[in-house]
């Protein structure tokens, strides 16, 4: 049973801010203009007023959430066109829409928030160890976007606003299969993306158990950018060959790949195969085709994190928020690729099975085909299903399997 950690209060006493003034040894109006992030006054004297009013229980915040932290990532991990500028660009639209003043402060720095006086802190830092740093200098309300709840001991203080991959992932997976597709590729570039991703991952090995799939990890390519251009080459058409109608890209990155390596295929999307991806930075518009995408709503995002930190402000208890990824249709999906001859073909295995038992090289070279292409395959796969050939041993010492028409057929 988890141990349930006491909730702590936001509601002022009866202290007033003369009372802060006379602690800190000071006049109220020194302690207005800290109380509202004004000038002229030193850093000493701010940080003094905050300590005290912290010290007495004086809770300036009203019911209005007024100010807050924002708390950035790592420097390196913020680039012009990644998710973390595009989440603080909606984020930063957001504040400046419901009039929210906004201290900016990297993870490594919550110390200099020591002398602000603000009414929470949204982070878009996703560092596990983030939590307890937080609540180890301040006792104000913390939402956390897109970071793992797991690795947070629950607070009353503490929420998340997160996307939903394991949802988004089924979401999608019915899409395609309501379109005919079986056997689907995921494309999984690096070992790292695959940590981060593990949500996503293991929901597309859920789903594809579920749907009787024994060994969902057979229909992943891993490490494709550690692999060579042949590689990758080589394991896209070996899976293409075995009936792989559909493919699902993690990141724009991804599917630029798979394009180039379907390109170098002379496959065509979306007749012969279809391409998903996760999006971030808008450019699936603009590959050719235009590439159907999995994306985030920034604002949304963002527009909830704000309204949990203002309720968490009020007192009010909260739970944790969900969002699953929207589905932007557009021209690199279609229904499952069938071939209008596959009839013809399994008709003329009948026939020629009719004038008595082939081996597999035997009826394939009969054909005109080779014995393990997909095409083959999947027409000797289609008849073993229903029943019309089975395979035989010879009497022979060597005991050759042949396929042979089902008696009474």
């Amino acid at each position: 049973m988890k141990k349930q950690t006491p909730k702590r209060s936001l509601q002022s006493g009866k202290v007033t801010s003369t009372d802060v003034a006379k602690a800190a040894g000071c006049s109220q109006a020194s302690v207005s203009k800290v109380l509202n992030n004004q000038g002229q006054v030193s850093e000493h004297l701010r940080r003094k007023v905050l300590e005290q009013a912290c010290r007495l229980n004086y809770d300036w915040r009203r019911d209005k959430l007024r100010r807050l932290a924002v708390i950035l990532p790592a420097a390196w991990q913020i680039r012009p066109d990644n998710y973390v500028a595009a989440l603080l660009n909606a984020l930063v639209y957001v504040l400046y829409q419901r009039n929210i003043q906004v201290e900016f402060v990297p993870t490594n720095d919550l110390e200099r928030l020591r002398s602000r006086a603000i009414d929470g802190g949204i982070s878009i830092a996703i560092e596990p160890g983030l939590t307890a740093a937080w609540f180890a200098k301040f006792q104000l309300p913390l939402v956390r976007i897109n970071a793992n709840p797991v690795f947070d001991p629950p607070d009353s203080l503490l929420a998340h606003v997160n996307m939903d991959s394991a949802k988004s992932i089924r979401l999608l997976l019915e899409k395609l299969y309501s379109l005919g597709h079986r056997h689907i590729l995921l494309l999984a570039p690096e070992p790292m993306e695959i940590e981060q991703r593990r949500a996503r991952y293991q929901g597309f090995f859920d789903y594809l158990k579920s749907h009787r799939v024994h060994h969902p990890e057979k229909n992943c390519i891993f490490d494709m950018r550690s692999n060579s251009f042949e590689q990758n080459l080589a394991l896209l058409k070996q899976a293409v060959s075995n009936g792989a109608t559909a493919l699902i890209a993690v990141d724009e990155g991804a599917a630029r790949d798979a394009l180039n390596l379907i390109e170098k295929l002379k496959l065509n999307v979306p007749k012969r195969i279809s391409v998903v991806s996760w999006e971030q930075k808008n450019v699936l518009p603009y590959f050719k085709p235009p590439i159907t995408g999995m994306a985030m709503d920034y604002t949304q995002l963002s527009e909830a994190a704000v309204d949990l930190l203002a309720a968490l402000c009020r007192g009010e208890s909260v739970s944790d928020v969900y969002f699953p990824f929207q589905l932007i249709e557009r021209e690199s999906v279609g229904p499952v690729f069938r071939r209008k001859t596959g009839s013809r073909l399994t008709e003329r295995i009948l026939s020629i099975l009719g004038e008595g038992p082939e081996t597999r090289v035997d009826l394939a070279a009969a054909l005109d085909l080779k014995p393990y292409c997909g095409y083959f395959n999947r027409a000797v796969r289609e008849l073993l299903n229903e029943k019309r050939i089975v395979y035989r041993k010879t009497e022979t010492p060597d005991r050759k399997r042949i396929l042979a028409l089902v008696p009474d057929f």
